[in-house]
């Protein structure tokens, strides 16, 4: 067995009262504490260094009694393990893990003196012992407020093993414990030097910064944990789930990521050649959604966003992005609309009847199933056109905009969470389609799966997927994997076809090519003039010619009353005109393309809305809902009354007004 000091003060540590510049003293003393019994130790004292030699002693300590014992320190049963641990020292004293492992269990009851004096004699039968170096200036800087003496054990670590980023990141985080940030920092970096995917070093590294108001950092640090972490139940991962949530909540209360914002709606501006503009929105089905200028008969882009949404920044700058994949697609000629095919609704809900039937049994009203049954419907279809839009576009937020995750991986963080709860929540669950379910969950993992991917939070396993829906899922992954790094504008409408395919919801939409949009149309006629013309003529006498307006004056009178919106009958006329000879499959796709406009509310006060069924027409929202009514009254008589539009006597005296033209 050999031992090597160096001529240091913890050398003098070891052996307080040896005088260890003493040459004739220090190797006296040695021989009398490392001879056993009939064993003589051969000690040589150099300039620099102390070299002991002890024949025929074997420090091999890896008894199964040893293992007992550590086991039982394992689980917190020290006083069990003490006695074990005695005996086995008193066998061989020379085993210095011996020690260590003994002084620990008076270390775990408080008894600081008993666990010093017996780690000085594990340290001086191997001076290299990292966990006992560790555990003696844990006791000094924890318990006796002791910081040089600590860092005399800790310097003897890094001395025997620069790269043990265990005992360096232990030491860290003593001296973090202890409130000592700036010897935590020193030693918490070499840890991260020696190994930066250290779970404990980066979190340590994470409640430094949060310590030191450095927030962004904190993040950092706190991402790096979550995406080096292999157990979710472990309290490194909760903890730094907890810090990263708590740092991204600050962040997205400050301006950081907002100057990168502007630029970005500047640039977008500048690649659409329109104005975007920003405005809360308090009834919308989905957090945030995006205008297109055209498609609403405006002159700019707006983004809506709802108020009090966690990350909105994120929500905007996701928007924004929708619109610069849709202006990349129209430089290119190649975007695509989503339109939904001819009786998709009804089709959908006589696939999901057995369910029907099933609520009706069990007493839910009518009513309150039609609204569920149009939520699913509404619900899927949004899934089945942005899921595998959404996570392209995550993908390249995370990329382009460093400043702005904060915001991502707190908005992300909630919509993950509403997603699970989408698929998992008993009360839905109930109501819900297996099938829906089932198709609903597969687009919910992908989105999942980038928030793992780019953020290191573990949610897959939550959605407790089926064998054939987790193969989906990495069918669908593999294919994005695919266009990932080198995705040409409109390839992303690929996957959308594909993954809706693969789902069987291709039966309900289609991707029509975008043969064009007038810009021109738009600048021709602004909003404001359109809004001008209605107010100066709300029912259209403009458009009527001479020989007609005393005759429609009169009739008016004869058959209308008050309660009556003639703005809306007058619409109706029209209306009634130009579905006239046209067949009922086109006034149907008309009628269903008003109805996904109307998903989202169409505000009789508002201008400017665009039908691609009906083009070069720029509609009011009056003008729309007597569109609604009429194309739904001619194409879907039955179905009249499940739009709630409270126009019955408007299309009745509209067909009066055409009947005795």
């Amino acid at each position: 067995m050999k031992i090597v000091f160096k001529r240091s003060q913890f050398l003098q540590e070891l052996f307080p009262f040896v005088d260890i510049n003493n040459d004739s003293a220090l190797k006296t003393a040695l021989e009398n504490f490392y001879s056993l019994g009939s064993t003589t130790a051969e000690v040589s004292v150099n300039h620099d260094f102390v070299n002991i030699h002890i024949p025929n002693i074997d420090p091999e300590h890896e008894s199964k009694e040893f293992y007992r014992a550590t086991n039982l320190c394992a689980i917190g049963k020290f006083g069990e393990a003490r006695p074990i641990l005695e005996k086995l020292i008193e066998q061989n004293p020379t085993v210095s893990e011996y020690h260590r492992n003994l002084a620990q269990t008076y270390e775990e009851i408080g008894d600081h003196e008993k666990a010093i004096d017996i780690l000085i004699d594990a340290l001086k039968w191997d001076p290299k012992n990292h966990w006992a170096l560790v555990l003696m200036g844990n006791i000094y800087a924890r318990h006796y407020d002791d910081v040089d003496t600590a860092i005399k054990y800790y310097d003897q670590v890094i001395e025997a093993d620069p790269k043990n980023y265990i005992a360096l990141n232990n030491i860290g985080g003593a001296f973090l414990q202890a409130g000592r940030n700036k010897l935590a920092e020193r030693f918490l970096k070499k840890a991260y030097n020696a190994k930066s995917d250290y779970p404990n070093t980066t979190l340590g590294l994470a409640i430094l910064n949060l310590n030191n108001s450095n927030l962004q950092q904190a993040f950092e640090f706190s991402i790096e944990t979550l995406k080096s972490s292999t157990d979710t139940s472990n309290q490194v991962y909760q903890t730094a789930l907890s810090l990263a949530l708590d740092c991204s909540r600050q962040i997205s209360k400050s301006d950081t990521g907002k100057e990168e914002l502007v630029e970005f709606i500047k640039e977008l501006e500048q690649l659409t050649g329109t104005e975007i503009r920003i405005e809360q929105e308090e009834n919308m089905p989905t957090v945030a959604k995006v205008e297109i200028a055209e498609n609403h008969g405006r002159d700019f882009h707006k983004i809506l966003f709802k108020p009090g949404s966690e990350g909105v920044d994120h929500l905007i700058l996701h928007e924004l992005f929708h619109l610069k994949f849709i202006a990349e697609a129209r430089k290119e000629e190649v975007n695509k609309r989503f339109v939904l095919m001819q009786n998709t609704f009804k089709d959908f809900r006589a696939s999901i009847q057995p369910t029907i039937n099933r609520l009706l049994k069990e007493g839910y009203p009518s009513e309150n199933i039609s609204n569920v049954a149009q939520q699913l419907f509404e619900g899927i279809h949004r899934q089945v056109y942005n899921a595998p839009i959404d996570i392209f576009i995550e993908d390249g937020i995370y990329k382009d905009f460093p400043a702005l995750r904060p915001h991502q991986f707190l908005s992300l963080f909630n919509m993950n969470q509403e997603a699970l709860k989408a698929v998992t929540d008993k009360q839905i669950l109930k109501l819900s389609p297996p099938s829906v379910l089932s198709q609903s969950k597969t687009y919910n993992i992908i989105g999942a799966r980038i928030y793992e991917e780019l953020y290191g939070v573990r949610l897959e396993e939550k959605f407790n997927a089926s064998p054939s829906e987790l193969e989906l899922v990495n069918t669908f992954w593999d294919e994005f994997l695919e266009y990932r790094n080198d995705r040409e504008p409109g390839e992303e409408y690929e996957l959308v076809q594909h993954w809706g395919e693969d789902l069987g919801l291709d039966k309900y939409f289609r991707l029509e090519e975008e043969v064009h949009y007038a810009k021109d149309e738009l600048t021709s006629v602004s909003p404001e003039s359109v809004l001008d013309k209605i107010e100066r003529d709300p029912l259209m006498l403009e458009e009527i010619d001479e020989g007609q307006e005393k005759e429609f004056k009169e009739f008016l009178s004869k058959h209308t009353s008050t309660d009556i919106n003639m703005a809306v009958t007058m619409y109706m006329v029209g209306a009634l005109e130009y579905f006239k000879g046209m067949d009922s499959e086109k006034v149907r796709d008309i009628a269903f393309e008003i109805a996904m406009l109307g998903r989202s509310g169409i505000s009789p006060e508002k201008n400017g809305y665009r039908l691609n069924k009906i083009p070069n027409v720029s509609f009011s929202g009056y003008k729309l809902l007597a569109y609604y009514y009429t194309s739904w009254a001619i194409a879907l008589p039955d179905m009249v009354s499940q739009l709630q539009l409270p126009f019955e006597k408007e299309y009745q005296t509209a067909l009066s007004i055409k009947g005795s033209k």
